[in-house]
């Protein structure tokens, strides 16, 4: 097998665009005025949300890749095999670490979590010496995540210039993306 599962290759794109989502979004909304308190409140709530998703999709993907083995990436010197092995950890590692900060710093907040409007059961009380612990993990890991994706899109670049076919095994397969291709274009006309 060269490629990645089909499965696979939609939760890594699904994953991705809600990361670039999310830094993008995180970033903006910390340019909201804190008065009036709704605004900025309901913006935090939606990155919370949107957060929980990415939470639970990652979760998804790490069953999915320790139930599907990935291909075997062509050869190559040992230490960029490393080096790619770690990345892809690392990132796994933060993409779940990041958001369970992320939720744990709202739970010992003292205020209620809320999931798309909808308020979660509370379970923890106001803590604040561990929501200070845990926003300061969320902002840290999302530094650290945000290196290991450029460095994670830089290789897959430098690959792309050599044409070996790395990013080839993370792209749905030609025929897929013709059929999608000729379905956008027959809605259009």
């Amino acid at each position: 097998m060269t490629r990645y599962t089909k499965t696979a290759v939609v939760l890594h794109w699904l994953v991705a665009a809600v990361v670039f989502g999310q830094f993008t979004f995180g970033w903006l909304m910390q340019q909201i005025p804190k008065s009036p308190p709704g605004i900025r409140a309901d913006a935090f709530n939606f990155h919370k949300s949107i957060g929980l998703c990415l939470l639970a999709l990652m979760l998804v993907r790490l069953g999915w890749r320790l139930a599907h083995a990935p291909p075997p990436l062509p050869a190559m010197p040992r230490w960029r095999m490393r080096a790619a092995k770690a990345n892809q950890i690392l990132l796994y590692a933060a993409l779940i670490v990041m958001p369970l900060a992320g939720y744990l710093g709202s739970v010992f907040s003292g205020y209620p979590v809320k999931w798309f409007g909808m308020t979660l059961p509370a379970w923890g009380a106001k803590v604040p010496w561990m929501k200070s612990l845990m926003s300061d993990v969320h902002l840290v890991t999302s530094c650290i995540l945000f290196a290991l994706v450029a460095l994670h899109v830089g290789a897959a670049f430098e690959h792309t210039l050599r044409g070996d076919g790395i990013l080839a095994r993370m792209m749905l397969p030609p025929r897929i993306r013709r059929a999608r291709a000729a379905a956008r274009i027959s809605q259009v006309t």
